[in-house]
């Protein structure tokens, strides 16, 4: 009997029932500290993230966000859905995470969702964006998954539709965060970028050159977005990191 109900519900509707189960903590990867252990030193550094993006704000607010990094494997995933999900926890805003990596797309993956419908069906007109953020995913945090696979990922971002998009979420949501392939090997973040109020880099910490972190700065400045500061990720922690590490769970 329970099994004919799961396919019930599986074949009714399939997002919703897949997104009630990630909201257990165990279903979700343990490198998003954000929600699996949020009394963590990680995830607190998350929090001073958030904070620092609220200073920013005081002159201009900072309402659409993309996040990229200058190669793959730099830690661009994680820091988006950890940043993403620590601003979905004020009560009085709203926040959605668009994966907008339509070539290797991670968001999904992370928090166990199903990658489609998504952002390519929004924008060929196969879906409505109302409909795939109609419940939150995580708590009060809404999700647009990349979509279906696309042959054509760098057109696809550059049309119209996209911009409109942007518009009609600012107009649903108080914070919406992109996650956009790494920079120097598609354009795809720079056109995402642009679109957007700020960019965020991700830098790993002894892998990323300096001439990487330049030349991702400088392509990014050149298609007109506004990169506004770097996350540094593979932090190894000194001496006096450690010390504030105890000191913060003596606090906790």
């Amino acid at each position: 009997m329970l099994e004919k109900l799961k396919q019930i519900l599986e074949t009714v509707n399939p997002p919703m029932y897949i997104a009630k189960k990630a909201k257990r903590k165990e279903d979700i990867g343990g490198h998003i500290v954000s929600y699996v252990d949020r009394n963590s030193y990680v995830a607190e550094q998350y929090r001073v993230l958030r904070t620092s993006l609220y200073s920013l704000s005081i002159d201009k607010p900072i309402k659409s966000l993309a996040v990229t990094s200058s190669q793959s494997g730099e830690g661009k995933s994680t820091t988006c859905c950890n940043l993403a999900i620590t601003l979905s926890l004020d009560p009085e805003k709203k926040t959605v995470l668009v994966d907008s990596d339509l070539r290797k797309p991670e968001i999904h993956r992370y928090l166990k969702l199903p990658r489609q419908p998504g952002l390519s069906d929004i924008l060929i007109d196969k879906a409505d964006f109302k409909e795939i953020v109609k419940k939150p995913v995580l708590d009060r945090l809404y999700v647009i998954p990349s979509g279906s696979v696309v042959a054509n990922p760098a057109e696809m971002l550059r049309c119209t539709r996209l911009k409109r998009l942007i518009s009609e979420l600012k107009e649903q949501f108080d914070y919406i965060i992109f996650d956009t392939p790494p920079t120097l090997n598609v354009t795809d973040s720079s056109v995402i970028g642009s679109l957007c109020d700020s960019v965020i880099l991700v830098v790993k910490a002894e892998v990323t050159q300096k001439a990487m972190i330049e030349e991702a700065f400088s392509l990014l400045k050149n298609a007109q977005a506004a990169p506004i500061g770097c996350v540094l990720t593979n932090f190894r922690v000194p001496p006096y990191y450690a010390y504030k590490y105890k000191r913060y769970y003596k606090y906790k």
